[in-house]
């Protein structure tokens, strides 16, 4: 929706800038609650796959599923964050000046980047 050429780039940019700042707050505890859930499966399944058949069967996806969850928050950390504060910093651009072109194109470029770049996130999220 941010991303509408309708929307003036810098109210995108202030609304952008909000939501990725509240997002802050929200995902990486949900991230670090779900990576420490998911190694504590994992190592519960580990030290009882000797004596539960159960425990056993369910420790390949409990490991995919912790590396998945691994894979997301180094993929959080090493691309979306720095995009993150790159559009923060160009919306921040836009808020002192409207008619800033160079910061509009590149808000709205990293718009796009970052839509594309989350649905890999996504996908790997939710397999986990």
């Amino acid at each position: 929706m941010l991303q509408l050429r309708a929307i003036p780039a810098h109210h995108a940019g202030t609304m952008t800038a909000y939501l990725l700042h509240n997002s802050e707050k929200f995902f990486p505890p949900l991230n670090g609650a779900c990576t420490l859930t998911n190694l504590i499966l994992t190592i519960t399944a580990y030290l009882h796959r000797n004596d539960s058949q159960l425990a056993a069967s369910k420790l390949p996806w409990l490991g995919a599923s912790l590396a998945l969850n691994f894979a997301t928050t180094a993929w959080a950390l090493t691309i979306m964050v720095p995009m993150n504060k790159a559009m923060a910093r160009f919306a921040g651009n836009l808020e002192a000046n409207n008619a800033d072109e160079k910061s509009e194109k590149e808000l709205r470029r990293l718009q796009a980047r970052w839509q594309k770049l989350n649905y890999g996130e996504l996908l790997s999220c939710c397999c986990c």
